[in-house]
């Protein structure tokens, strides 16, 4: 579903031994072009684009080319990617919104909000909370053991969640025992956030988490191509997807987890959510992503710690804490990343499934080290 996040704090380990970049303005396509060249190499068939966003406004670079309405074209702020487990975020912010606006609580048991038909474990006479969820510390395992199975056997193995539904979800809870005490360890659970949405989506009452999202999250922050399904329109703006040989694969579409990364978006859409995240401006999601963004727990890893679904590496960028998320299906790569202190955020989309995580902190590292300091908050 992502990239491990072990991975980024390589990258982001190796970024800050480097010098730092010189430039006398703001990131310009030459710039990045240099950055980006080396990860091009080899990949005739892959679409690419960058977004930064900053407090002088926006830019968007496209690389490759995507075969969109029967031609060949550079990819845009409008092309439409996977973008995998960058849904998490998405999801933990509307779990704080959702607490903010007082339909659940943190600590509350997620059985409370699910149908009886789905019986979550317990261990030690202890509940799996929403916090435990949005935090990967509920003990449950990081994807159902079924899955693998479950793929094989349908009518497009390449669509891993495509065929795990609802009854297949009853039946992996029903068999599951808990490994260690909740709570006790970080561990990254794509059941677990899938898990979450169910949770939100019946706690308020909604349709399904989509209808959900969209309400509450997508529309207030004007996100019109930040969906699970697309529209015929939409889906002209797709760029497909390619396996880690470059051949065309399946997207992956979502029969049940759909909130741990079944999101599909655009450049434009992610800056505009990133610009909320920063918190450049006030939105009606302003205090939710303050709530999402602290760190709530310790991960395993030096420096690094999780709020709702958000990543944050202590000290990471130019001195200042860098919040993100990366995402991977099985064919695209996304990641997100902000440093909120200097308000710059980038995001990277791909239709292939060769890891952004280092490319994009690059990126971030550049942007970061080019706003002039009257321009930061």
């Amino acid at each position: 579903m992502n990239a491990m996040p072990k991975d980024c704090l390589t990258a982001i380990l190796a970024f800050l031994l480097l010098p730092p970049f010189v430039l006398s303005a703001a990131p310009d396509r030459a710039a990045i072009d240099e950055l980006v060249k080396p990860f091009l190499k080899d990949k005739p068939y892959l679409a690419l684009v960058v977004g930064i966003t900053r407090p002088e406004g926006h830019q968007v670079f496209g690389y490759g080319q995507v075969p969109l309405e029967d031609k060949q074209q550079v990819p845009n702020k409008a092309t439409i990617f996977e973008i995998g487990s960058i849904t998490k975020i998405f999801t933990g912010t509307l779990l704080a919104d959702q607490v903010l606006c007082g339909t659940v609580r943190l600590d509350d048991p997620v059985q409370r909000y699910l149908p009886d038909t789905l019986a979550v474990p317990r261990r030690d006479d202890r509940s799996i909370s929403l916090l435990h969820l949005a935090t990967h510390t509920s003990s449950l395992p990081r994807v159902p053991s079924s899955l693998g199975l479950v793929a094989l056997l349908s009518k497009d193995p390449a669509n891993a969640y495509g065929a795990y539904d609802e009854a297949r979800l009853r039946q992996t809870l029903a068999d599951l025992k808990l490994p260690r005490p909740i709570g006790s360890r970080f561990e990254y659970s794509n059941l677990g956030v899938g898990l979450l949405g169910h949770a939100l989506a019946h706690a308020a009452k909604a349709k399904s988490y989509e209808d959900l999202l969209i309400k509450r999250l997508a529309d207030p922050l004007g996100l019109a191509d930040t969906r699970l399904r697309l529209s015929e329109e939409q889906n002209k703006r797709f760029a497909p997807a390619h396996n880690q040989d470059g051949k065309r694969t399946s997207p992956w579409t979502f029969a049940c987890l759909e909130a741990c990364g079944g999101l599909r978006s655009t450049a434009h859409d992610l800056l505009l959510f990133a610009d909320a995240a920063i918190g450049r401006k006030k939105t009606p999601l302003t205090d939710a992503f303050r709530m999402a963004q602290q760190p709530w727990r310790e991960t395993c890893r030096k420096g690094e710690s999780i709020g709702l679904c958000w990543f944050r590496q202590e000290q990471a960028i130019s001195k200042s804490d860098m919040l993100w998320h990366n995402g991977a299906t099985g064919g695209y790569r996304s990641f997100l990343a902000l440093a909120p202190e200097k308000s710059v955020g980038v995001i990277l989309l791909s239709n292939s499934p060769h890891s952004l995580d280092a490319l994009g902190i690059a990126v971030l590292k550049k942007a970061v080290e080019n706003t002039p300091e009257a321009a930061r908050p």
